[in-house]
């Protein structure tokens, strides 16, 4: 399809190794409990008012104490998983690290227990790459980014949409500092918990541009000629690139052979996945219109499917606040009823 010299392409993204897309956003253990090798997100408001009236007494004589909360929620695990919102898959050692979470010395300095989230749709909580990174890796590749052109006109010349999620998920491990030369050690190995998108799972998007898929291609193998490490492939209608956060610096200037570090040495570490897998691999293939437009309408049918379930979700959950209520109901009647009779007991032993 030409627009004005335009060519629109239909694409199929898969990824090839973990990938993460960086938000800026933190699961943190104040609206989580991870059990059974899994992470339920929930509501703390919603989990709040699903507790029955005792626990609610217990809760708040917490709050002034993060690790009594996060113990409040590790005993209440049934009820956050109850009106969990999303769940997702962890490591097993990230889950033994969530066991083992302690500050039993006193100290004010709180455990950190943050991790970091990969881009998603806020709605449906269904990963997302999002159009700038992909176009971010080929502003580079196709040298049209602000600092190598006199104009931007051709960075406007290229459109990218979001890539939907079609098939796939996300997971929760740890991500590692490694020195390339198995012999020696990274400056700093401190591990970081992140979300990131399954390898093996697969979105669609469009892309509008100037450049024929051909001419991308080629500029796409010319550049990974020029870094090492690189895994680039292709075929006739696709190729590999790589994008999100954990590439390393070699995958974001011009040489990728020759990139140092701030001691002005060349760059010896790379961020791994704990599986061992390096970030950010992914396989771009053309489609026809028809298999793109196939794909979005599964799309929308799993996100039609999501929202019905979440439906009958939420009617599950105002039931629960609904039977909670009416006991907190019958409880202060109870007590009511208890202190009339104590009165009424006081009196008639005044009155003898």
């Amino acid at each position: 399809m030409i627009r004005d010299n335009l060519h629109t392409f239909y694409l199929k993204l898969t990824t090839l190794s973990p990938l993460h897309i960086g938000t800026g956003e933190v699961y943190e253990p104040s609206n989580f409990v991870i059990d059974e090798g899994k992470l339920f997100l929930f509501d703390e408001v919603l989990f709040y008012k699903s507790l029955n009236p005792s626990d609610k007494r217990e809760f708040g004589n917490k709050l002034n104490d993060w690790m009594k909360i996060i113990d409040f929620y590790r005993s209440h695990v049934k009820e956050a998983k109850d009106i969990a919102k999303f769940e997702c898959e962890v490591s097993k050692k990230v889950e033994n690290t969530y066991k083992k979470l302690r500050n039993n010395d006193g100290s004010k300095k709180k455990n950190q227990f943050q991790i970091a989230e990969t881009f998603k749709n806020p709605n449906t909580h269904r990963a997302v790459i999002a159009g700038s990174s992909i176009k971010g890796m080929l502003d580079t590749v196709l040298g049209i980014y602000a600092k190598k052109v006199k104009s931007n006109e051709s960075r406007q010349r290229l459109i990218l949409s979001d890539a939907m999620l079609l098939d796939g998920k996300s997971e929760i491990g740890y991500a590692y500092r490694k020195h390339k030369n198995p012999s020696k050690t990274a400056r700093s190995e401190i591990p970081q918990m992140v979300e990131i998108i399954a390898s093996g799972s697969t979105f669609v998007l469009t892309i509008t541009t100037e450049y024929s898929f051909r001419e991308i291609k080629n500029k796409m193998k010319a550049y990974h000629n020029d870094r090492k490490y690189s895994k680039y492939k292709e075929t006739a209608n696709s190729f590999v690139a790589r994008i999100g956060k954990f590439c390393g610096k070699e995958y974001m200037v011009d040489d990728g052979k020759n990139v140092l570090n701030t001691y002005d040495e060349p760059v010896a570490t790379h961020t791994l996945y704990e599986s061992g897998d390096s970030f950010g691999w992914i396989d771009i293939e053309q489609i026809s219109k028809d298999e793109y437009e196939a794909s979005v309408d599964s799309i929308k049918r799993e996100e039609k499917r999501y929202y019905s379930e979440l439906e009958e979700k939420q009617k599950e959950i105002v039931e629960i606040i609904f039977r909670q209520k009416e006991k907190q109901k019958e409880e202060a009647l109870a007590k009511q009823k208890a202190k009339e009779l104590e009165e009424k007991k006081q009196q008639e032993a005044k009155a003898k």
